[in-house]
């Protein structure tokens, strides 16, 4: 049983690597697709890239963010059916947060901003694999890690989901 208040980070590989993430990492309790030698620097998504991946992993959830001069619920939909949506295996996830390069705060983000982290705090692990295939593909690899730091996992562009799906620890 998941403690009430739990977290899932993803953050890109790249980034994890440049403040000797790996070294922590590989360190962790658990680990999967860690690479032997870091990845090579890359353009962090954007708002707009990683809002993209969650529509099209038909993911939900709830936004611990503004978008400037938009309906945020039009680019992160609400949870269609709360009650029901953890029992049949719904793409939530939860309540998110994305740290945007040159934001602080409750400041409004813009599409075309980069994002450096995203957050999930109470999410389907399911949701959080859905969405990370998809922004992965775009992004690059992504390290996603909890908030207890025991379980890091790295979802590269191009891996299957469903050989992810029988090793992720969430």
């Amino acid at each position: 049983m998941r403690a009430v208040s739990w977290h899932l980070l993803v953050t890109p590989l790249h980034t994890a690597v440049a403040d000797d993430g790996l070294e922590w990492a590989a360190g962790a309790e658990s680990s999967f697709g860690l690479p032997e030698e870091p990845p090579a620097a890359r353009e962090l998504p954007m708002v707009a890239q990683v809002l993209a991946a969650f529509r099209e992993a038909g993911c939900h959830g709830v936004p611990w963010f503004q978008v400037a001069g938009r309906d945020v619920a039009s680019q992160l939909p609400g949870c269609p059916d709360p009650a029901t949506c953890a029992s049949v295996g719904g793409l939530d996830l939860g309540e998110v947060s994305l740290g945007v390069d040159g934001a602080g705060g409750d400041e409004p983000v813009k599409l075309d901003q980069a994002v450096t982290d995203i957050g999930f705090r109470k999410p389907s692990g399911g949701a959080v694999l859905a969405a990370t295939v998809a922004l992965a593909s775009q992004a690059g690899p992504l390290l996603v890690f909890d908030d207890s730091g025991e379980h890091v996992f790295v979802v590269s562009p191009g891996d299957d989901p469903t050989h992810l799906a029988q090793h992720w620890p969430w």
